[in-house]
C-alpha cells in the first residue's frame, strides 16, 4: 500500500475511534442547559434584588409608621433580620391612633390599586396561579411596582398579611417581564413566572428548596407543573443567595436545640391535625363569607378604593382590644413555640386559640376588603397559634408525653396551610427549612397526611386547578387538545339505537332487554316518546349482586334505577362527549343531529362508544407523534447542513 494511502487509513481509523470517544459528550445537551440556567440565574437575580428592597422598605414603613407614630412594635421572631432601631420586647403607646393608621392604609392602597393596576388587589398567589393557567404568563409591567408599594402601605400600617404573597407576584412579574424583554416562547415565559415566584418567596422567607417546590405545586391541587422544576430551583438558589448575602443567613424563626421523636406521641399530633383543621376550614369559611356577604355589597354601592379602607378601619377598631392581630404575627408564633411569659400556664391554650381566631379575622379584613397583602403568612400564623394551643393541652392531660409542647406550634404551621393550600409537600420542607430543624419531620408528615385527607373539599386559592389537564395553559400539549379536534360527526355509528323500555319497566325485563342487545345499555323513554334517562348494564348488575336485591326485582322499576340523559349532538367534540360519559356512566350514547332534531328521542341519528373515542384518539396521538418526529428530523437535517 503506498504510503499515502497507508496514512489516509490511520487517519480514518483515528478519526472513527475519536468519535466514539466523544460520543457520550455530543449527547450533553449544552446549548438547553446554557439557556435554562442563564435564564434562570437572571430572574432568580432580579427576584433576589427586588425581596431584598421589598424587606428593607417594608422594615422602614413599619418602625417609622407603627412605631414613631403608634408607639407599637410587635413582636418578632428569633430569627428574623432587624434594620431598623426596633424595641426588644413588645412595647405598645397610643393605641388610638393605630385605627387612623389602619384606615388611611386602606385608602391609600385601594386608590394604587384602582388607579394604576387592579391585579395588584387581594392576595398575590392567586393572581399568580391565574397569570400561569389562564394568562399565559402574562403579567403587565406595572403590577410588580404597584404591588410592591400597595403591600408597603398595607402591611406597613398594620394589614393583618403576608409579605410572601407580595414577594411571590412581584417576582413572577419580573419573570413576565423579562422573558418579553428576551422575546421567549410561550412556555418559556410560563416557566420564568413560575422561576421568578420560587425565587422571591425563597429570598423573604430563606427557604430555597421548600419556595421552589412551592411554586410548582401550589398550582394544582393534586399535580405540580414538572417543567418548572429545575428553573424554580435555580431560581430560587440565586434570589436565596443573594438575600442572604445582604442579610445574612439564618431562620425565621428560633427552636430548642433538638426535638425527641417519641413514636407514643404521634397519634396527639394525628388529633392535633383533626383539630388544625377545623381551624382552617373556619379560616377559609370567615373569609368566604366575609367576601360574599359584605364585601362584594360594599364594592356594588360605594367607590372600590374605599373598600380597604373600610377593612382597615375595622381591623384598627379591633386592634384596640387585641393588638397583637395587627401584622404579619410571626412573633406570636414564636412565643408559642417558645412558651413565653406572656403565655399563662394554666389555660395558655385557650389564649393561644383566641389569638388564632383573631389572627383569622383580622387577615379576613385586610386581604377580603382588598388589602395587598399574602395569606400564606397568616396561615402559617393561625396553625402555628392553633398547634401550639393543643400542644399545651397535651402537655397539661399528659405532660410525661409531651415534653415541649413548642413542637406542636411548628407542625401545626405546616399542617394548616398545606391542607387548605393543598400543598402538603412543600409547606412541610418550607416550615424544616424556617425553623432550621428536621427533627419534627415525621410528625410533620404523619398531620400533613392527615389534613391533606381531610381538607380535600376546602380551597384556599380560587384560581387553583386540579391538574394539569384541566389548565387552559396545558390544553395544546395534553389530551383535551386532541380530543378537541375531533367532532363526533367524524366516529359516530349511523343507523343505531339503543333499545328502548318505559320507565315503568320492571328490573327483570330491563335485564332481559340489555341481555336482547347488542350494547350494555338502555334508553328510558316516556309516555310521549322523549328521552327520559338511560340505563348502564353495570349498575344494575351492581344493584342484584346482592341475594336479598334479587327479590326487590319486581318491585324496582326502570326509572328507580336510570340516570339523567345524556345526549350527544353531531358537532359537538370529543372531549365535550367524554365528559358526557363520565357523568352519565354509560359506555354508549346516543347522537342527535342538531340540524334536525328538537332533541326528543325520535330523532336520533346514531351511537357513540366509548370504545370509538379511545382508538380515535390513540390514532390521533400517534398522527401527531409521527408529525413531530417528521419535524425533529427536518430540523436535525437542516442543523447538520
Amino acid at each position: 500500500m503506498p504510503q499515502s494511502e497507508r496514512e489516509r487509513a490511520l487517519l480514518l481509523r483515528l478519526t472513527r475511534d475519536s468519535g466514539r470517544l466523544f460520543a457520550p459528550w455530543r449527547a450533553l445537551d449544552i446549548r438547553r442547559f446554557g439557556r435554562v440556567m442563564m435564564h434562570s440565574v437572571l430572574v432568580g437575580a432580579a427576584a433576589g434584588g427586588t425581596a431584598c428592597l421589598f424587606f428593607y422598605a417594608l422594615e422602614w414603613t413599619e418602625y417609622l409608621l407603627q412605631g414613631l407614630l403608634a408607639g407599637h412594635y410587635p413582636i418578632k421572631p428569633d430569627g428574623e433580620v432587624h434594620v431598623t432601631p426596633h424595641p426588644v420586647g413588645h412595647v405598645m403607646e397610643r393605641t388610638w391612633v393605630l385605627p387612623l393608621l389602619t384606615t388611611a392604609g386602606g385608602a391609600l392602597c385601594g386608590l394604587l390599586v384602582q388607579l394604576f393596576a387592579p391585579e395588584a388587589g387581594g392576595p398575590g398567589s392567586d393572581a399568580y396561579i391565574e397569570a400561569v393557567h389562564q394568562r399565559s404568563g402574562n403579567i403587565p409591567g406595572r403590577v410588580p411596582v404597584v404591588k410592591m408599594l400597595a403591600s408597603l402601605v398595607t402591611i406597613g400600617t398594620g394589614g393583618s398579611a403576608g409579605r410572601e404573597g407580595p414577594a411571590m407576584q412581584t417576582c413572577a412579574g419580573l419573570g413576565a417581564v423579562i422573558s418579553r424583554w428576551l422575546k421567549l416562547s410561550e412556555q418559556e415565559r410560563r416557566i420564568l413566572v413560575v422561576a421568578g415566584a420560587a425565587a422571591g418567596t425563597g429570598a423573604i422567607f430563606r427557604t430555597p428548596l421548600g419556595s421552589a417546590l412551592y411554586a410548582v405545586e401550589v398550582l394544582y391541587r393534586d399535580d405540580f407543573e414538572s417543567d418548572a422544576i429545575v428553573p424554580a430551583i435555580i431560581a430560587s438558589v440565586t434570589g436565596y443567595s443573594i438575600f442572604t448575602t445582604v442579610y445574612g443567613p439564618g431562620h425565621l424563626f428560633g427552636t430548642a436545640d433538638s426535638y425527641v421523636f417519641n413514636p407514643f406521641a404521634l397519634p396527639l399530633y394525628a388529633v392535633m391535625a383533626l383539630g388544625v383543621s377545623l381551624f382552617g376550614i373556619a379560616f377559609v369559611s370567615l373569609r368566604d363569607a366575609l367576601g360574599k356577604y359584605v364585601f362584594v355589597k360594599l364594592r356594588a354601592r360605594l367607590p372600590r378604593w374605599s373598600v380597604p379602607a373600610l377593612g382597615g378601619a375595622a381591623l384598627g377598631v379591633m386592634a384596640l382590644l387585641v393588638p397583637e392581630a395587627l401584622g404579619t404575627g410571626y412573633g406570636l408564633v414564636q412565643g408559642a413555640i417558645d412558651g413565653e411569659g406572656w403565655i399563662p400556664d394554666a389555660g395558655g391554650y385557650w389564649l393561644l386559640w383566641g389569638l388564632a381566631a383573631a389572627k383569622m379575622l383580622s387577615t379576613c379584613l385586610t386581604i377580603g376588603s382588598g388589602g395587598s397583602g399574602g395569606e400564606f403568612g397568616p396561615a402559617l400564623v393561625v396553625g402555628g397559634l392553633a398547634g401550639g394551643g393543643f400542644g399545651m393541652l397535651f402537655a397539661s392531660i399528659i405532660p410525661e408525653a409531651v415534653p415541649q409542647p413548642g413542637a406542636f406550634a411548628l407542625v401545626g404551621m405546616g399542617t394548616l396551610f398545606g391542607g387548605i393550600a393543598h400543598t402538603p409537600v412543600s409547606s412541610l420542607i418550607m416550615v424544616c427549612e424556617m425553623t432550621g430543624s428536621y427533627d419534627l419531620l415525621v410528625p410533620l408528615m404523619l398531620a400533613e397526611g392527615v389534613a391533606f385527607l381531610l381538607l380535600r373539599r376546602v380551597r384556599l386559592f380560587r384560581a387553583q386547578v386540579d391538574t394539569k389537564v384541566e389548565s387552559p395553559a396545558h390544553r395544546a400539549r395534553h389530551t383535551i387538545d386532541v380530543l378537541e379536534s375531533i367532532q363526533v360527526k367524524d366516529v359516530y355509528v349511523a343507523g343505531l339505537h339503543l333499545p328502548e323500555v318505559a320507565p315503568d319497566a320492571k328490573l327483570h325485563q330491563v335485564l332481559e332487554k340489555i341481555s336482547a342487545a347488542a350494547h350494555p345499555g338502555l334508553a328510558v323513554k316516556d309516555e310521549r316518546g322523549e328521552l327520559a334517562g338511560l340505563i348502564s348494564l353495570d349498575v344494575v348488575q351492581g344493584l342484584i349482586s346482592d341475594h336479598e336485591q334479587r327479590m326487590l326485582m319486581d318491585l324496582t322499576v326502570a326509572a328507580d334505577v336510570m340516570m339523567a340523559p345524556q345526549i350527544v349532538a353531531l358537532d359537538q367534540n370529543l372531549h365535550q362527549v367524554l365528559h358526557a360519559f363520565l357523568v352519565s356512566k354509560m359506555s354508549v350514547l346516543p347522537v342527535i343531529d342538531p340540524a334536525k332534531s328538537n332533541g326528543s328521542g325520535s330523532k336520533f341519528v346514531g351511537l357513540i362508544t366509548q370504545e370509538f373515542v379511545t382508538r380515535e384518539y390513540e390514532r390521533a396521538v400517534a398522527q401527531r407523534l409521527l408529525q413531530r418526529e417528521d419535524l425533529r428530523l427536518n430540523g436535525a437535517a437542516l442543523d447538520e447542513g
